[in-house]
């Protein structure tokens, strides 16, 4: 059984017993990796605590044996307190983030690159003004999409290959298939087939931040309205392309936001 050392945020935990958990982490150089934490529930513990929403050095013991190895050691690098202005909307964002990287990724494929894209979208979501959050967890969602090979097609017909200009229908909408993987025009669409509309205004916000980085995303003005529907676009985009069945929560979480002052 060997020692190892990586850095890491935890993604998930899953108590099994009154004292220990098991603990899925987004590691840096091991990719999503799933620990036993014996021990770790007690709160007098003698090492150092797992924390959500903090970049942390973690040592555990892995055996070629078993599935899950064991934490040994676990030292705080960087906490993400989420508690400025907007702090509901800050740790919902902060919480979708986390739980789609735990739906998508494979275990043990060492993502070195969408790591540090993880850490700095953990970085803006605590510090940038609360009307920028939508647009950097927005813009988070579509580039990790493209990280992981799911790249929507945005601005060309996903059936005959039409650029943007020429996909909106008679009434100026556009069409978006989650199902056939991104924007379909009119002539190809089909009867019976499950679309969300988009306006022209839309698809052009969603294509800036498609291309956009965390930084420039937070600059771009995103309402409550807007926000929902992109992200259902994205959200019913990866349950089909994915195969994801268990219901994403990522919407659910906007509700919630809905009455505050966290998205305005």
């Amino acid at each position: 059984m060997s020692l190892q050392t990586t850095e890491a945020v935890v993604l998930k935990t899953f108590n099994w017993s009154e004292s220990s958990r098991t603990v899925v982490l987004f590691t840096r150089d091991f990719g999503k990796l799933a620990l036993v934490d014996k021990g770790g529930r007690r709160i007098n513990g003698r090492r150092g605590r797992l924390v959500p929403f903090a970049r942390l050095e973690i040592t555990f013991y892995h055996s070629e044996k078993e599935s899950n190895g064991y934490i040994s050691d676990v030292s705080l690098i960087q906490a993400f307190s989420l508690e400025q202005e907007g702090s509901l909307g800050r740790l919902a964002f902060a919480s979708a983030g986390c739980e789609l990287l735990y739906q998508l990724l494979s275990e043990r494929e060492r993502q070195a690159g969408l790591y540090e894209y993880f850490v700095t979208f953990l970085e803006l979501i605590e510090t940038v003004g609360k009307q920028a959050l939508a647009p950097v967890f927005l813009t988070f969602f579509i580039r990790l999409l493209s990280f992981l090979g799911y790249h929507p097609s945005l601005a060309y017909c996903v059936g005959c290959g039409k650029g943007e200009e020429q996909l909106p229908n008679g009434e100026g909408k556009l069409n978006f298939s989650p199902e056939r993987g991104g924007m379909v025009c009119g002539s190809c669409k089909t009867v019976g087939e499950y679309y969300i509309p988009f306006s022209p205004e839309s698809h052009r916000l969603l294509l800036a931040l498609q291309s956009a980085s965390l930084k420039q995303a937070a600059t771009v003005p995103v309402g409550y309205t807007e926000t929902t529907r992109l992200l259902e676009a994205l959200t019913k985009f990866v349950s089909y392309q994915a195969d994801i069945k268990a219901e994403l929560k990522s919407l659910a979480f906007l509700e919630k936001l809905k009455n505050s002052n966290s998205m305005s």
